[in-house]
């Protein structure tokens, strides 16, 4: 058997009381049910990463702050990404904008998948991070869990999705192994 995969599942939002984290723990407990993966909860809430207050831009590599080593250190190992994405305002949350501005060479060549929630199922988030992440050289999937009504969702801290989103969380996981695989390999070879 190939060797699982590593996921990274950022939480994209911080506000108290939000939905992003049942959601991203739902993500969490389907995708450890696979063999193929070997996935991460990073709650950016837990992570605090500072608003571009470094003296380099990530581009150049040359980390100088503590909590950006450490977020470069996590990233880098992960062969790939599933962003749990509010739409705040009709486009992506400052805060994982912010985490994905902190590092750069850590992310290239690595599949990224969206989950996403708010506006129209978190549409608009999704579109503007596909830019985003196309910039820094990732791989958006072109499929995405966008859930409609997800507050309705919601049972307090347990997100309980019906059979339609676990069919679709069940397809992103298949086109995230593909690429994941696909990408590790070119990036081994």
């Amino acid at each position: 058997m190939a060797e699982a995969l590593k996921i990274g599942i950022i939480v994209g939002s911080v506000r108290e009381g939000r939905i992003s984290l049942p959601i991203a723990n739902w993500v969490k407990e389907q995708i450890d049910a696979l063999v193929e993966f070997d996935a991460k909860l990073l709650d950016l809430a837990e992570w605090q990463l500072p608003m571009f207050a470094e003296p380099n831009p990530p581009a150049t590599g040359k980390y100088t702050g503590e909590k950006q080593r450490e977020w470069a250190a996590v990233i880098g190992p992960m062969d790939g990404y599933i962003l749990i994405a509010p739409e705040y305002n009709h486009g992506m949350s400052a805060v994982l904008k912010n985490a994905i501005d902190t590092v750069a060479a850590e992310w290239a060549r690595k599949p990224v998948a969206f989950v996403a929630h708010g506006g129209m199922g978190g549409s608009r988030s999704v579109e503007q991070l596909r830019e985003v992440t196309a910039a820094l050289a990732m791989a958006p999937l072109s499929s995405a869990v966008h859930l409609q009504g997800a507050h309705q969702m919601r049972d307090g801290d347990r997100f309980t999705a019906g059979e339609a989103e676990n069919r679709r969380l069940a397809a992103l996981f298949g086109e995230l192994d593909w690429w994941g695989r696909a990408l590790r390999a070119a990036r081994n070879a």
